[in-house]
């Protein structure tokens, strides 16, 4: 059997009892390279689910499995390298948070690649993303941060002309400078109450 079946039926059978449980921490316990990485990340993942159900000692043989193992420490070196190089710092702005994460996962080799993807890459109640799901993933990321960060197009100035303004380019003599409007004739009845208004205040 080949290290990857075992891995797969070591992660498999890790719910069923000790058998399981030993046979997962042997394979998280190899050194890892192309041949054994599935394996140990399906051991990783099913150990890391029975942790949440186990008590006592098998907890803390878990517990020790996920972070002390070779493979642990892998995992963990990784996920730590990549969010390191993934943080673009505190007064960061999309679209550049959204670059940097991608950036940061292209320059993984293969194998870390495979972690990232595997650990971070998983949305709730999914399995794990593949490499090329999760860098999908953070492509549309960048993808949606910068259509969000492109501006409205500006809308034209525009400017309201006065009437004067718009006779003078109609090449016509504005209101203004023609001159006071004519007074306008007064009528016989206006004429006697202005008379009888000045009568009465003189």
């Amino acid at each position: 059997m080949s290290v990857a079946e075992i891995g797969s039926a070591a992660a498999a059978a890790v719910s069923g009892g000790p058998g399981g449980l030993t046979a997962a921490l042997a394979v998280m316990a190899k050194p890892t390279n192309s041949a054994t990485l599935g394996a140990q990340l399906d051991a990783y993942g099913a150990l890391a689910g029975r942790w949440r159900a186990a008590q006592g000692g098998e907890r803390t043989s878990i517990a020790q499995a996920l972070t002390e193992s070779p493979f642990g420490r892998r995992v963990h070196a990784t996920l730590d390298a990549y969010t390191r190089a993934a943080w673009a710092g505190p007064e960061a702005v999309p679209p550049a948070p959204e670059i940097r994460a991608l950036k940061a996962f292209d320059d993984l080799d293969g194998a870390d690649q495979q972690i990232v993807a595997f650990m971070q890459g998983g949305q709730a109640g999914e399995q794990p993303a593949s490499v090329g799901a999760y860098r999908a993933r953070l492509q549309s990321d960048v993808d949606a941060a910068k259509a969000a960060d492109v501006p409205p197009p500006r809308r034209p100035d525009s400017v309201t002309l006065s009437d004067d303004a718009q006779a003078r380019l109609a090449g016509q003599t504005p209101a203004a400078a023609a001159g006071p409007p004519p007074v306008q004739p007064r009528t016989r009845e206006m004429a006697a109450a202005l008379a009888a208004y000045a009568k009465a205040v003189g």
